[in-house]
């Protein structure tokens, strides 16, 4: 979801091509560097899974800002998963068992799958709670708070949090100049 974003108020776009989507999933891990990728429609993939991150976006937005049931994105995420035939299965993994959600069914968009399980993954979890999106109005990643006390306000305290008590801290010195 946060492969497009807004860090200076202009849309920054980190898939804009197949070949990038296959690396960011490699990068985060979702799949191998070494997996084939090689589907039969990589426009339509890559299309699909756009669609889906905007889907994704829209839904968090709207289940934010007015506590709305994600309805629409389980109906398409559950056929996502129906179409793709996942199946639960236990793996060992890193010296333990692990439920891992795989697709028996390589026919459909692989890819859009694995992004699919994550969002159920992170649905069940019990640090769903926790999202939120930046408080950087020109900001458009979600994150996950998991500070001590959830009182965490902006995707990175580098790029959006920094900004925003700079800011402050200037409009107070003007303040103070003009009082």
């Amino acid at each position: 979801m946060n492969t497009q974003f807004t860090p200076y108020g202009e849309i920054v776009e980190n898939l804009e091509n197949y070949s990038d989507m296959v690396d960011w999933f490699s990068e985060v891990g979702l799949i191998q560097k070494d997996e084939k990728t090689n589907f039969y429609d990589e426009m339509n993939y890559y299309k699909e899974i756009i669609n889906y991150r905007t889907l994704l976006r829209n839904s968090f937005k709207d289940y934010l800002q007015s506590n709305l049931l994600l309805d629409n994105l389980l109906e398409i995420t559950n056929n996502i998963l129906l179409e793709s035939k996942v199946h639960p299965q236990i793996i060992y993994k890193n010296d333990s068992y692990i439920l891992e959600f795989v697709p028996a069914s390589t026919m459909y968009n692989v890819l859009l799958t694995k992004i699919a399980i994550e969002v159920i993954k992170l649905l069940n979890s019990s640090e769903f709670k926790y999202l939120k999106k930046c408080d950087n109005h020109k900001c458009s990643l979600y994150f996950i708070d998991t500070s001590k006390n959830h009182s965490r306000r902006w995707c990175s305290m580098e790029i959006c949090g920094n900004r925003s008590k700079v800011s402050n801290f200037t409009k107070r010195k003007k303040n103070q100049v003009n009082n």
